[in-house]
């Protein structure tokens, strides 16, 4: 369990127990800034499809931009954390068309979460429904309730059975300016969106204060990691984004060799195991087939639908 970065113990309590929370963010002057921001900096949007900045090569183009939403997203963040630091912030967008899904994932281990814990305050500067893209989430999928280390070169541990996951997905419609703050280690996912505006949404980060940033990276063909010690801004560091996270790092320092191999199930254990943890985080399991918002999306590995972009 990582230490308590919530102010409010209420808080606290809720992201424990679900692996996110829903809470008021931004106000309206504070949407317009960055949606007008957002608009200035994007004058030609990729067509059908999803994209954050962070796939961009310009590094001070996303540290400029990482730096204003910082600015702006401040006033909330020392309303809600304590002893926290924040680590940068990507504009994402969605353009409408069937080919800006964002397949079921989790995000990377960053820090070590036996001790600390890594946020992603998820910030949509438009309404979200059921047509625009909303993030989905899978209830109680956190680390401190299935331990699981994630990086870009090894398999999330429910990998070729991804019905499993989108059967209990719950779909977080919330309004411009609402932060969904999630767990980095919770599985998410995000339809395409099929209206016929653009979901403009913003994603920071929120650590536990100067805890150390880290990536895995493992050794081909072998049950080992290792791991580099990272700066704080290293996620906006890449140059080339698809090319430098399967690779070796460039950036950072080795601290050495980690064993492990990741924990795999079958179809009805993962079912088991992914009952019992939404059951545990206080929601009700869905009989198959009642998902009716995610059971006709196609899923794909998310780093090969992630590769499209750069193609």
């Amino acid at each position: 369990m990582g230490k308590t970065i919530f102010k409010l113990a209420e808080h606290q309590m809720i992201f424990d127990k679900q692996g996110f929370i829903i809470l008021p963010f931004l106000t309206e002057i504070e949407i317009n800034t960055l949606s007008n921001y957002f608009d200035e900096t994007h004058p030609d949007l990729i067509q059908n499809n999803f994209v954050s900045d962070s796939y961009s090569s310009d590094f001070n183009y996303k540290k400029k931009a990482s730096d204003k939403i910082v600015e702006v997203f401040n006033h909330a963040y020392e309303k809600y954390f304590i002893d926290y630091t924040p680590f940068g912030g990507s504009f994402l967008y969605k353009t409408p068309g069937n080919q800006s899904a964002l397949a079921a994932h989790q995000d990377w281990t960053i820090v070590n979460e036996e001790t600390d814990v890594a946020l992603n305050c998820w910030v949509p500067l438009c309404d979200i429904t059921m047509e625009n893209g909303p993030i989905m989430i899978m209830p109680g999928s956190q680390y401190s309730k299935h331990n699981t280390l994630r990086a870009p070169t090894l398999p999330f541990f429910f990998l070729g059975y991804e019905d499993v996951i989108m059967e209990q997905l719950e779909p977080l419609l919330v309004s411009a300016g609402t932060a969904i703050i999630l767990n980095q280690s919770v599985i998410h996912y995000s339809p395409a969106n099929e209206s016929n505006q653009i979901r403009k949404a913003i994603t920071a980060g929120v650590k536990s204060a100067n805890a150390q940033m880290y990536f895995h990276y493992k050794i081909p063909n072998e049950n080992k990691l290792e791991v580099f010690k990272e700066n704080d801004d290293f996620l906006i560091s890449f140059e080339n984004f698809m090319k430098d996270i399967a690779e070796r790092p460039k950036l950072g320092e080795s601290i050495g060799m980690v064993n492990y191999e990741q924990q795999s199930y079958n179809h009805e254990e993962l079912k088991k195991l992914v009952h019992q943890l939404k059951t545990d985080a206080g929601y009700e399991v869905k009989l198959s087939g009642q998902n009716k918002s995610s059971k006709s999306v196609k899923q794909v590995s998310f780093f090969t639908q992630i590769k499209s972009f750069f193609k």
